[in-house]
């Protein structure tokens, strides 16, 4: 006989001897759990995809019931995939997954047509490096879930004053569209109003990205001057990252610090924060950060303890042989 989803939940929770509290804990509540349970709710794929990982069970156990469309479960895997390819930086993959057929095909619904064009907003953005093109790009996303219409995205906030996660991730992309066309202060507007947002998004909610905004934001800030702001907005993005057990940003945070100091011309500091990004950037194994990062601090010459952290890296860590033979690069990371 064929287990209904609440039955799954229900029957790996007390085999895990969780409570219902325990399994909803930085997922969803505990009523919702329940409501599950007894099949009066049919959970997200999102939602699904959380509690299975907490389980510590495959998605496969409740995709070969069929309790979800093809189609759902099609679109849900592909965003997914997509935001994991943003976290990584690993933008030249997602090219496949951002065509015109995909978009007309499967996003056929307001919220999912807006997740689709935030990520490849993100892609024109940084991989095409078409800020201007990937600014429209996020004024259509924005629309989506917007009744009022309005031509540029400074007119949103006059409409709503609480966004959703992918609304905050696309007014911090539209920020850093204007960043990296040196419109400092367009983009401080923006950043404000996304990193002021976060901590109204659910935390049941795949939150890992947002610590892009305050990264990014940070890097605005010093670009205007205000380093003061930037660090107390960089400090807030660590402890956001660590509250949220994710070090995404991190290692890119404590560069912009380690910057921030040699701008304030206190070197001890800065150095302490360059060695910081540097071996957090290596347990986060994302090897484009950190190819870019050690051919920025090789560069670092004044800094003697940083020259000698890396050798010392270099020995101790298996790194990617380019790491090595790399010569000049710019170090410039987006979103």
């Amino acid at each position: 006989m064929q287990m209904t989803i609440g039955e799954i939940v229900s029957f790996y929770r007390k085999y895990q001897n969780l409570t219902q509290s325990e399994l909803a804990e930085g997922i969803c509540t505990q009523g919702t759990i329940s409501l599950i349970e007894k099949g009066l709710r049919i959970p997200s794929v999102e939602l699904v995809t959380m509690i299975s990982t907490k389980l510590g069970i495959s998605l496969d156990v409740f995709e070969s019931n069929n309790f979800y469309a093809p189609q759902e479960r099609y679109v849900t895997m592909l965003l997914n995939q997509l935001e994991s390819l943003v976290n990584c930086r690993d933008y030249a993959k997602m090219s496949p997954l951002l065509t015109e057929d995909i978009l007309n095909q499967y996003c056929n619904n307001p919220i999912t047509k807006q997740q689709f064009l935030c990520y490849q907003g993100i892609y024109v953005n940084y991989y095409e490096k078409k800020p201007l093109k990937a600014l429209e790009i996020y004024r259509q996303a924005l629309q989506e879930t917007n009744i009022t219409a309005f031509s540029t995205i400074f007119d949103l906030p006059k409409h709503k004053k609480q966004f959703s996660k992918i609304e905050t991730l696309l007014i911090s992309g539209a920020a850093s569209c204007y960043y990296l066309t040196a419109h400092y202060e367009k983009a401080a507007t923006l950043f404000k109003i996304a990193y002021r947002n976060i901590d109204y998004i659910d935390r049941q909610l795949s939150t890992q990205i947002l610590g892009t905004i305050y990264y990014n934001a940070c890097k605005n800030l010093k670009a205007l001057g205000e380093y003061d702001e930037a660090v107390e907005l960089a400090e807030k993005g660590i402890l956001f990252e660590s509250d949220r057990k994710t070090i995404y940003r991190s290692a890119e945070i404590f560069f912009e610090l380690g910057e921030i100091s040699t701008l304030q011309n206190n070197l001890i500091k800065a150095e302490q924060y360059y060695i910081r990004a540097m071996y957090l950037s290596f347990t986060t194994n994302n090897d484009h950060f950190l190819r870019l990062l050690l051919i920025a601090l090789k560069k670092k010459l004044h800094l003697p303890i940083l020259q000698e952290n890396i050798l010392m890296f270099e020995k101790s860590f298996s790194t990617p042989n380019e790491l090595k033979n790399a010569t000049s690069l710019s170090f410039n990371v987006g979103s």
